[in-house]
């Protein structure tokens, strides 16, 4: 059996038009704008926070689109990578994520919500760091693939691998 060549990881980013993001008052946990993100609101939360979303304690939302990516491969990724890094150390979650993953809830007491962002912000950045040490993982294991595939000459279509190598090698994303 031919080993195959890896995709690359997408690193995750915000959709940054104002259409992608939803600002509004927190009007408590039946409110139809975050029922998409029940699921994860409550399980594995920590008792504090699922008093204050259930209590209307915050007042406000903020949801955030992720920029769109090949979620059929990234998103079951993604959504392990932004599970990790999604609970504070004390156990709630700083923000809930969509059941497609393909947005992010953010819930804050009266004039927090920029507090929030930056610590989402920073998890984030955190997330991408490591799919860029998985993509250079990727890209190594490819070129592995490619040397085996070559020495050996078990290609059936060396060309196809030729061009699959090249844009390993020499595509930046």
């Amino acid at each position: 059996m031919e080993q195959d060549y890896k995709n690359i990881i997408s690193h995750i980013d915000i959709d940054r038009t104002l259409d992608a993001m939803q600002h509004f008052s927190f009007s408590g946990w039946n409110d139809s704008q975050i029922l998409e993100f029940r699921d994860d609101t409550e399980s594995g939360n920590d008792s504090i926070e699922l008093h204050l979303i259930k209590s209307n304690a915050y007042k406000e939302a903020l949801i955030l689109k992720l920029k769109k990516t090949d979620l059929i491969y990234s998103g079951e990724s993604w959504k392990e990578l932004l599970k990790e890094e999604q609970k504070t150390f004390g156990g709630s979650k700083i923000f809930y994520i969509d059941n497609d993953c393909t947005k992010l809830l953010m819930l804050s007491l009266p004039n927090e919500m920029k507090a929030k962002v930056n610590m989402l912000i920073t998890r984030l950045n955190k997330i991408n760091e490591k799919i860029s040490r998985v993509n250079s993982k990727i890209r190594k294991d490819n070129l592995d693939v490619y040397n085996i595939k070559i020495k050996n000459k078990e290609t059936s279509d060396k060309e196809k691998d030729e061009i699959i190598n090249f844009i390993n090698m020499n595509l930046k994303v």
